[in-house]
């Protein structure tokens, strides 16, 4: 019997799939293309001599053989992946870089840093807090690899992590919601919350049912800036609801203000850049995004 070569990139592909449950998500893991990910499972079940996937109505699942097989795979890879790092010595040299606004940094940064711990005992992280697309320019100039993005419009390379709705917010002790014209804070405009907010604008109206004029007191790209306006009163702001603080309230389309739509928020990984640690990085972080409580 002829020897066997399983590439590792054929079985890092069949654990991607397992992972994720999914041939589109498997291949945003593993930085390829679904058809290439397709071929690259028909070849492995060639060289298995077995079948790895069936179909039940819609949905395609690992077959018994499958689930061994990633299984092992799975190990295998483990272990390769030790002996490279004792190659390299135990350290990771390179700090994992990673961008995230400022808005979700102290939802999720805390269960990203102790993943990345776990993963990378002692490894150095560069963490920045910017704007998404301030963010988008950084991941493009490889300058991260890789990026918690709001978005309006996702990318095929984009892993979903939740849909976000976009409201109105206003500070419960003060008035400021109801005066005419309506001082607002917004961020900067090249943020998807500012063009989705801008669009709404039209549609919203006074306590008398009138269109209501507007002024624009503030723009920033820092969500903390924009919830300390808030909070003293200063403007009514717009942002995403999984981030409005406790104690600052709502405003609905009972007190006159309109549905604004919603955002995407994904992990975005550099498209110049697919390497062993940054696609351990993304099923990290998603993993994060999907245990946490309050979700993003």
């Amino acid at each position: 019997m002829a020897n066997i070569n399983l590439e590792l990139s054929l079985l890092r592909t069949l654990v991607a799939f397992a992972d994720s449950g999914s041939f589109s998500l498997a291949a945003q893991l593993v930085g390829r293309t679904q058809p290439s990910v397709s071929m690259q499972m028909r070849r492995l079940a060639d060289l298995a001599g077995n079948e790895i996937f069936e179909r039940r109505g819609r949905h395609i699942n690992l077959t018994d053989f499958g689930i061994k097989m990633a299984l092992q795979a799975r190990d295998m890879l483990t272990m390769h992946d030790r002996i490279v790092d004792d190659l390299r010595g135990s350290v990771v040299q390179n700090p994992i870089r990673i961008g995230i606004p400022d808005d979700y940094a102290t939802i999720v940064l805390p269960r990203i840093m102790e993943h990345l711990d776990r993963l990378h005992p002692n490894a150095p992280m560069n963490i920045t807090t910017s704007t998404s697309p301030k963010l988008n320019r950084l991941l493009e100039s490889g300058d991260l690899d890789l990026a918690i993005v709001a978005t309006a419009s996702p990318e095929k390379r984009d892993v979903f992590i939740q849909r976000e709705t976009i409201v109105w917010v206003s500070a419960p002790d003060h008035d400021v919601h109801r005066r005419n014209p309506l001082p607002l804070a917004l961020f900067s405009d090249e943020s998807p919350i500012y063009r989705a907010t801008v669009a709404a604008l039209p549609e919203l109206k006074c306590p008398k049912g009138n269109v209501r004029d507007i002024d624009i007191r503030l723009r920033s790209g820092s969500w903390s800036v924009l919830t300390t306006a808030v909070t003293h009163g200063f403007a009514v702001a717009t942002m995403a609801e999984a981030v409005v603080p406790p104690h600052l309230q709502i405003m609905r389309e009972a007190d006159g203000f309109p549905d604004i739509g919603h955002i995407d928020i994904v992990l975005r990984p550099t498209s110049d850049s697919q390497s062993v640690t940054t696609a351990k990085l993304i099923k990290e972080i998603l993993k994060t995004f999907q245990s946490e409580s309050h979700p993003v």
